[in-house]
């Protein structure tokens, strides 16, 4: 599954109609012919290179909510540490695990284009608490 076989999906009548499975597609002739050379024109297009970019990094474990990748309501204020995020504890400490052990480099969590800028924001995995670690 790619996203070019995803786009022939809604592009093309009457094929690709497993998103999740496209071996059923092979199996059953549903398949765009032309996904397979769609997939290898999009390898070779440049990659976008963003002209600004907002770095940011965790502060606090729960501060993780406060992306957009978390919950967009609370992306939207200011950090303040609210009741019902305690409830959350477990999917926090397993994302605190996660970016202390892959939290290597920065990731891309929003594309944005405004007239012809191309706009990324860019998180960097690691809490305060990692940088007084020494690793």
């Amino acid at each position: 599954y790619t996203p070019s076989f995803h786009s022939l999906h809604h592009t093309q009548f009457r094929t690709n109609y497993s998103l999740f499975m496209p071996l059923y597609d092979y199996i059953y002739g549903t398949m765009d012919k032309s996904t397979n050379s769609l997939y290898e024109t999009s390898l070779k297009r440049p990659q976008d290179v963003p002209d600004v970019v907002h770095l940011t990094h965790l502060t606090t474990p729960q501060s993780i909510y406060h992306l957009r990748l978390g919950f967009a309501s609370l992306a939207s204020k200011p950090l303040a540490s609210k009741w019902y995020l305690w409830l959350m504890w477990p999917v926090t400490l397993w994302s605190m695990i996660i970016a202390w052990i892959y939290g290597r480099t920065s990731f891309i969590v929003e594309r944005n284009t405004f007239q012809k800028l191309k706009l990324q924001s860019w998180v960097i995995p690691r809490y305060i608490m990692h940088y007084a670690i020494k690793s």
